[in-house]
């Protein structure tokens, strides 16, 4: 398909593409440029959740994968796909994906460093995992009765890792 039949496909004009552009440009979302209502990517977010639920992950994947596209800027749409990654066993993926959704709050949310110290360490990236447990300490609001609970979950992740690095490092015995 040509790109001329391509924009004939989807009834855009040359104005309409320019607009669409402009407003990605001027900081838009492309949800917000496409004029895409709050309550369909609520609807999409939804079903994802709902097929996460019901173990379809691959199908919660695509649903997810879609909002991150028409919304890169809300949180729940990474976590949602990082989620879907992990229950398939994709956990170098799932650890960049949370890793996304923690730079969507700038760094304001350990939680998703968590479950991406938690990908690593299952996946035996044990040097990785390390280096997040540790600046997910720097990141997220001490005192915060949520941010506490996960920065005391990450101290305990981060004893495992640093048990295993020390197996790892340890001489092995013939």
């Amino acid at each position: 398909m040509s790109e001329t039949e391509t924009t004939d496909a989807l009834n855009l004009s040359e104005d309409e593409i320019k607009a669409f552009c402009e407003a990605i440009q001027e900081g838009f979302t492309p949800a917000q440029a496409a004029g895409t209502d709050q309550k369909q990517l609520e609807a999409l977010y939804s079903l994802g959740h709902g097929f996460f639920s019901s173990g379809r992950y691959k199908d919660a994947q695509t649903i997810f994968q879609s909002l991150c596209l028409y919304d890169y800027r809300d949180q729940r749409y990474w976590m949602g796909l990082g989620a879907s990654l992990q229950s398939q066993d994709n956990l170098t993926m799932a650890a960049e994906v949370y890793g996304m959704a923690g730079m969507v709050t700038n760094l304001q949310d350990p939680t998703p460093f968590y479950y991406a110290g938690l990908c690593q360490l299952k996946d035996g990236e044990l040097e990785s995992a390390d280096a997040t447990l540790n600046a997910l300490k720097l990141m997220g609001t001490a005192g915060d009765p949520n941010h506490e609970a996960i920065y005391a979950k990450a101290a305990n992740l981060h004893e495992i890792v640093k048990e295993k690095m020390a197996q790892d490092d340890a001489p092995k015995e013939s």
